[in-house]
């Protein structure tokens, strides 16, 4: 099956990043002579399983470091992630969106082919509406050694959230809210599981906590099927949002030959 697929475009840079790289917004970052959103596009578009991307994000400037695609659209940025995700969807909405619709941010430039294709694959094995990247620290440690990044301590390891979101379009104005506060809480445990009430809290604190526990409340909450996917993929759940990580992007990628 094929699917669209949006990459959200329009984060604002961090001051420790700005420090080390002078750019307003994360896609334009440049790793090894490359702006950063370059190594999310070409991902996307190594895959058989993406045709339409959609970039949302500063649509004029981000044409200028694009190559020509004719199943490549720009929607506007919004005032904030959920805004920008929701102009990209009303885009897609008038080219027949797909059955399902990738979301990834811009920010994650050592995302793959490999690593889009098993969580896809993975996903179109399970039955679910909405599904969400996870990665082990065992995974991101042996891959990235000494790599910083938030850590939730599960029944059935220790994992962090990643970057890959896959919904099914019928379900995507419901759960475009939901999608959101996930990303904003990826790296904040406890908010996470504020989200989803105190008992979830008291779980996670206990080290009670377990995959089918958050699903099934997911459910309870937005009565949307969420399915945690788990990748054996790193370059899934790191992402570059501090200096540490554009040095580790700098470091990994810089004999990158595409």
């Amino acid at each position: 099956m094929v699917y669209d697929a949006v990459i959200l475009a329009g984060g604002k840079i961090c001051d420790e990043l700005k420090a080390a790289a002078p750019y307003d917004n994360e896609a334009f970052i440049r790793i090894a002579g490359q702006p950063m959103i370059l190594y999310v596009y070409r991902a996307l578009r190594q895959t058989d399983y993406i045709k339409r991307i959609v970039i949302s994000g500063p649509g004029q400037e981000l044409q200028k470091i694009t190559p020509e695609d004719e199943n490549l659209f720009f929607a506007d940025e919004g005032e904030n992630a959920i805004e920008s995700l929701a102009n990209a969807v009303q885009l897609l909405k008038n080219y027949s969106i797909s059955e399902m619709v990738l979301v990834m941010p811009t920010d994650i430039p050592f995302i793959t082919r490999a690593a889009i294709d098993d969580f896809i694959e993975q996903a179109e094995r399970t039955d679910g509406d909405f599904f969400y990247a996870l990665t082990s620290k065992e995974v991101n440690e042996k891959k990235f050694p000494g790599v910083s990044r938030t850590y939730v301590h599960l029944k059935e390891g220790i994992f962090t959230g990643g970057n890959l979101f896959l919904m099914r379009s019928e379900m995507i104005d419901k759960a475009l809210d939901m999608a959101v506060q996930l990303v904003m809480r990826r790296k904040n445990p406890l908010a996470m599981g504020r989200l989803f009430g105190f008992r979830m809290v008291c779980n996670y604190l206990l080290k009670k906590l377990s995959i089918d526990m958050a699903e099934k409340r997911f459910y309870e909450v937005v009565n949307i099927k969420g399915k945690a996917i788990i990748s054996t993929f790193a370059e899934v759940g790191v992402d570059v949002d501090k200096l540490s990580d554009l040095e580790l992007a700098k470091e990994y990628l810089g004999n990158r030959i595409f």
